[in-house]
Order: C-alpha cells, then structure tokens, then sequence
C-alpha cells in the first residue's frame, strides 16, 4: 500500500464484463436475449491494437487470480489497485461499453447501454463504497439515452454520464435531450476514447484520415476532443446549458494551451459569427471542461510539464487518472511528483471531488465493502 498523506480519487478505472454481450444476457428481456442469439458473442473491435499488451490491451499483470481479464473481479481489483494505493474513490468506466458505437442498430445499442449499466450496479456497486459509476448511455437515440440518464443517474453512487461518441460533432442539436437530462441530475458528461475511433462508420472520425498503425491512431486521440470541444463551444453549448461539465478523459493535456489560444484569436477576429460568446472562448472552456493526467505527457525538461500545469490552470481543470488496468497505466508514487503540495491536493483529489460531487469517506464514516 502507497503510504500517502494526499487523498487519492482515481478519475478513470476500466471494470469488464466477463463474457462481454453473452456476460449482459441476464440484464435483458427474453425478446433481446433471443435477439442476440446467433450473433457475434463480443462487440466489435479495431483491428489496431497495442502491440505490447495483447488482443484486449489490458495488462496481464492485473489477471485476476482466477485466470480472468484484468479489471473483471471487482474483489481483486479493490485489493490490487485500490488497496495499494490507498485510494478514496475509484471512477468506473466501461471502455468494453463504448463499443457499442460501432453498432449501426439503435435498438441493440441502446439495450447494451442499460444491461452494462445494471451489471455494474448489481456486481460492482456494493463490493466497495469506493467504486462509483460513470454511467453509459447509446448517443444513437438521444431521447433513451436521457431516459437512461433518469432512470439511474440519481443514484449516490453514479457519478456521470459516459457518451461514447458517434460520427456527430458535440455541439450537434442531436446531442441536446442528453445534455438536458445530465445538467438536471448534475452529472458531468465523461468522454473517453472508445477503441472504435476510424474503424466503423458509426464511430468517430480521424482528421485526414485513417491511420495504419496503432501508433498513429493513438497518438492522435487529441483530435477527437479538441474537435469536440470547439463544436461546444462554438455552437453555443455551453451557454444554453450553464451548468453543463464536460470530462475529456485519456485525452491527453498537452495540446490545450494551443487550443484555448487559438480559439481566442479567432473569436477576436471572427465574433460576430458567434455572437452568443460574450467573453473570451478559453474561459467557456476553463469554466465546463476538465482533462485527467492519463497518459501523461512527458516533455524533454521537468520545467515544461510545471509550465504547461500552469497554461491550462491544471488547478481547476486536471484529474488525477491511472487508466488501470490498462498497458498505459500511471501511477500516484510516479506522477506529478515536483508539483508544489497545494496543486497536487488539487489534480490528485479536489479538483474530481468537486466535478463528481464527492464527499470524504471520513466525513461520512463509510467502511469498504467486504
């Protein structure tokens, strides 16, 4: 165990669902069950994959010891990722669930979305009061996706809506019964990328585009969300919904200096196309976006990291992330370690109790599951 006096809230841990759709099976009607016979047992995949860490690009180090895929006991993973390093609340987040975007078939996508959301909350949830949800929801029907959004997200223990995203630009009107129900439940959408991205028509599209390598593909993840985030923002997202929080998870950090200035030269130059943004585009994005650590970026002098922290007022917008139990995976002991005390209580802790309205297991009395 990490001997840590900073509190720890892991912003981005991905569980799986052993057996994936035939896994999901018990959370669905009979009809959809027999739906699904016959077809392919998995959701589809990109053919790119890490070349390090195998078909599913999780660790074989964090095999359960059952022999099952890393992040598949939520036992095991308590004891070897939330134990050892002493955290306070683990955010789940179905990658296997983002998947579902490579389906052209609302209906199926949308059954998915519930089944992966009541698997979690039965087998998960109550393991651990240190677990908590990033709920899915299909963005291929937005009205089902809002009712998704109401039907579970006022659990204490769901704390955001994952919008695995189809080929549709954010600041799209698609996007809105979504946004809706989030704002009304105070749930920050978390964005994340999906292992699909420039494989399926239905999923994000690459810049250009697409890349041949894993390499390439995954070096240029940055794309999606600055690609997003300039259509929130300048669509009017952000003022039409004002309480609206977006998460761009394991998306990197280093490119959004150059974003958020880039958005106000132009917006210098070319206001009057978007009159609804009253002050400076930056301050839109400081105010509703958040970034997490993971993967984080290492430039060639330690100053540059603190000077890019500083660009992107990481005090505000920067999660702490290990992206466990994937092959990329950072850790607390490795991570920000010259950053002075007041800013790493904010990126390790504070920052994501805020944005998922945490409150301190100390301050409740909480005990771990058993």
């Amino acid at each position: 165990m990490v001997n840590s006096r900073m509190k720890i809230i892991d912003s981005d841990v991905h569980p799986w669902v052993p057996g994936d759709i035939d896994g999901l099976k018990p959370y669905m009607s009979k009809h959809w069950q027999m739906k699904f016979e016959g077809k392919r047992a998995t959701l589809p995949d990109h053919p790119l994959r890490p070349p390090l860490a195998g078909a599913t690009s999780i660790r074989r180090d964090a095999t359960t010891p059952a022999g099952g895929i890393g992040g598949s006991d939520p036992h095991f993973l308590r004891e070897d990722h939330l134990d050892k390093l002493d955290i306070e609340y683990a955010v789940l987040s179905s990658i296997q669930a983002g998947k579902l975007v490579s389906l052209p078939n609302a209906g199926e996508a949308v059954v998915l979305a519930r089944a992966f959301n009541d698997y979690f909350i039965d087998k998960w949830l109550d393991v651990d009061s240190r677990y908590r949800l990033a709920m899915c929801v299909a963005a291929h029907d937005p009205h089902e996706a809002a009712k998704e959004i109401r039907r579970i997200g006022g659990r204490e223990e769901i704390v955001a809506v994952y919008l695995p995203l189809v080929n549709i630009l954010m600041g799209n009107t698609h996007y809105f019964p979504i946004y809706e129900a989030a704002e009304e439940l105070g749930l920050p959408i978390f964005l994340h990328p999906t292992g699909t991205e420039g494989a399926f028509q239905t999923s994000v599209a690459f810049a250009g585009g697409v890349p041949s390598t894993y390499i390439e593909r995954h070096s240029c993840f940055p794309q999606i969300a600055m690609g997003n985030i300039a259509s929130l923002l300048f669509e009017g997202v952000f003022v039409r919904f004002p309480k609206l929080m977006i998460l761009a998870a394991e998306f990197g950090f280093g490119w959004v200096p150059h974003m958020l200035w880039r958005f106000d030269q132009n917006w210098r130059q070319f206001r009057r196309e978007v009159p609804w943004l009253e002050k400076e585009p930056s301050s839109y994005v400081l105010d509703h976006v958040r970034f997490t650590s993971q993967p984080l970026e290492e430039p060639e002098k330690d100053e540059y990291l603190t000077q890019i922290l500083e660009m992107v007022h990481a005090e505000r917008t920067i999660l702490f992330s290990t992206d466990y139990p994937h092959w990329d995976t950072d850790y607390p002991q490795t991570t920000f370690q010259r950053l002075p005390a007041t800013m790493k209580q904010r990126i390790f802790h504070d920052n994501a109790a805020e944005l998922f309205n945490l409150k301190s297991h100390c301050a409740l009395g909480a005990t771990h599951g058993a």
